[in-house]
């Protein structure tokens, strides 16, 4: 059963808020256009978070500086090299977790050690064009 995204954010410069926007362009091999992190041939272009971790750990959406945030998928335990489809054709390869920072004691103290592999996963998209809140997400074949 596909999942689908509730939150896009842009992050457009060190220790500022990010950008929150219904849709994003995503440029392929390079990441979400107008996001800081957007570099070819970066591990860390794009940032995805599971809503259900994000409960579990009593977080909202964009509290840890993840790009998009998606519900109806677990993330956690897919592999690199798999493949996501977001919004029926733009695919994305899962590269690494995001491991934890200490950004994230500013948010609560001991949410490091909580966070440990479970701080969401970083994408590399395949192809370009335009994802959208509500976009289905889905494991491709």
């Amino acid at each position: 059963m596909p999942g689908k995204v509730i939150d896009i954010r842009l992050n457009i410069a060190s220790g500022q808020p990010m950008n929150v926007v219904e849709s994003a362009e995503v440029i392929a091999g390079t990441g979400l256009a107008g996001d800081r992190h957007a570099k070819a041939g970066s591990d860390r272009q794009i940032l995805v978070m599971d809503k259900s971790v994000m409960d579990e750990l009593g977080l909202e959406a964009g509290q840890i500086r993840e790009n998009l945030t998606v519900d109806g998928i677990e993330l956690l335990g897919l592999q690199p090299g798999q493949k996501l489809t977001i919004g029926g054709s733009i695919e994305f390869e899962i590269g690494e977790l995001c491991d934890p920072c200490s950004f994230v004691e500013s948010i609560r103290p001991g949410l490091l050690e909580k966070m440990s592999d479970k701080r969401g996963i970083f994408v590399t998209p395949l192809a370009g064009g335009k994802i959208s809140v509500g976009d289905e997400v889905a494991l491709s074949d």
